[in-house]
């Protein structure tokens, strides 16, 4: 089961705590509420994916980009940065997939390993 919390406190990025089990439903889920927020245009993602087990397909990433894809900002000017903090190889090698697969978006996803690092990409 995936466990979520949402952090809107910081001036530049919003946090997202994801723990559990990664699944399809519930990450679409989570994704349209942070999309539909009011302040999602004035602030990066900064997904904490620590404690979490990937258990997406190649399938179900073709599927989360298409909603991205659904959820462009009608604004030029917008926050286009999203960290995620991944923890190990095999976790950090299915994220660098969804990356690579999102490079059409307007929204520029990069994968870190430690905290400051993936902080300093989403403030600077």
């Amino acid at each position: 089961m995936m466990q979520t919390d949402l952090d809107w406190s910081h001036d530049q990025y919003v946090r997202i705590t994801v723990s559990g089990t990664i699944n399809k439903t519930d990450l679409v889920g989570l994704m349209a509420e942070i999309l539909q927020h009011p302040d999602y245009t004035k602030k990066h993602t900064f997904w904490d994916l620590r404690h979490v087990t990937m258990g997406l397909s190649i399938a179900d990433l073709r599927e989360i980009i298409g909603v991205l894809k659904l959820y462009r900002p009608q604004t030029r000017d917008f926050a286009d940065r999203a960290a995620l903090l991944v923890p190990g190889k095999m976790n950090q090698a299915m994220a660098q997939v969804f990356v690579t697969m999102t490079r059409m978006l307007p929204i520029r996803y990069q994968v870190f390993s430690d905290w400051e690092t993936a902080q300093q990409f989403l403030i600077n």
